[in-house]
């Protein structure tokens, strides 16, 4: 098996995963092309060619359009020229910052280097059949890596999308007793924190030390009551 056995399958994943996304020019939507892809799928890559060449006619700015028959040249068809063409094509079309264009320009590049050999004559080269199979496995493994990642992002967006707002629970240090507000210390705490907490202000805290009967640091203890008075009108 040679060398493109395995750019086959990686050029499949490759339009798997970015086919979506393109508004109202998306090619999962358009009848040719899906026709096209369905036919190279079952193996009539004659007239996959057909029904792809009939869609960028439609549609002449899709860089997935160009990216199929990129692959329907390069993989079934053996026509190294028309394939580098359609690669030119796609990394035209493509956004500057589309994550995929290494990854197609890999396969412009080997493509180029089959038809310059197809030129002069010269015989591919042939993967060791070990090499080969461990490519293979490899290969499969990031596809179900790519699917397993797109199922979960899309049950995670599904889950974002209906879950509700959820309120923050009420503070229960605090308990009202008719003008006054009765706190819980906390690990931490002192009567300037306290103070900054109800009045916005830590000098305010002699209304707290007052109001408790405490002196000096106020000698807090976790889980002490403290009265905390109404701030001043």
């Amino acid at each position: 098996m040679r060398v493109t056995a395995v750019t086959g399958m990686l050029l499949a994943a490759l339009l798997f995963v970015t086919a979506g996304g393109c508004g109202q020019n998306d090619p999962k939507k358009h009848p040719l092309y899906l026709k096209g892809i369905q036919l190279r799928d079952d193996g009539d890559s004659q007239a996959a060619e057909t029904y792809l060449k009939r869609y960028l006619e439609k549609v002449p700015e899709s860089p997935h359009g160009h990216l199929a028959l990129a692959s329907l040249y390069d993989e079934t068809l053996n026509n190294p020229a028309a394939a580098l063409y359609h690669y030119d094509e796609y990394l035209r079309l493509a956004p500057e910052d589309d994550q995929d264009r290494s990854t197609v320009e890999h396969y412009r590049m080997l493509t180029r280097t089959k038809l310059l050999k197809q030129l002069s004559g010269e015989p591919l080269p042939e993967l060791p059949a070990a090499a080969l199979a461990a490519e293979n496995r490899q290969l499969r493994k990031t596809i179900e890596q790519l699917r397993r990642y797109i199922a979960n992002q899309s049950r995670r967006l599904a889950q974002l999308q209906n879950q509700p707002v959820r309120e923050m629970p009420p503070d229960r240090s605090a308990t009202a007793t008719g003008g006054n507000r009765l706190y819980t210390v906390q690990k931490g705490d002192t009567p300037g924190s306290i103070a900054r907490k109800f009045y916005g202000s830590a000098s305010k805290y002699p209304r707290i030390m007052e109001a408790n009967h405490l002196t000096g640091n106020g000698n807090l203890q976790v889980g002490q009551k403290l009265v905390i008075p109404p701030a001043e009108p």
